[in-house]
């Protein structure tokens, strides 16, 4: 998991945003919605936060894993599952990530 990167791409190629998977940028009301679901906490401390981190981290790479096993290394947005795409916190201008190794 931890040698991943992802960069988001926008229409004109340009990379707008360059990740480790683990430093993706999560949406903060999805780690707070997950923390109630997981532990009845709305408002986490540290250790749920992380635990939900850490579990949304790796919903991501079971996906990018499954993508790759495709030998899909570049996908467009619109490929990625709502239910993936909802949990990071990216800008509106990406309309392609490339996945790769490090």
């Amino acid at each position: 998991m931890k040698n991943k990167i992802i960069s988001f791409m926008d229409s004109k190629g340009n990379v707008v945003l360059e990740k480790k998977l683990t430093s993706l940028p999560l949406k903060e009301e999805v780690v707070i919605n997950k923390s109630v679901e997981f532990f009845d906490d709305p408002e986490p401390c540290m250790i749920h936060r992380s635990a939900v981190m850490k579990r949304l981290y790796m919903e991501i790479d079971d996906f990018l894993n499954d993508a790759l096993r495709k030998g899909r290394k570049q996908l467009s947005l619109e490929h990625i599952p709502d239910s993936i795409k909802k949990y990071i916190d990216i800008p509106d201008t990406i309309t392609v990530i490339n996945i790769r190794q490090s």
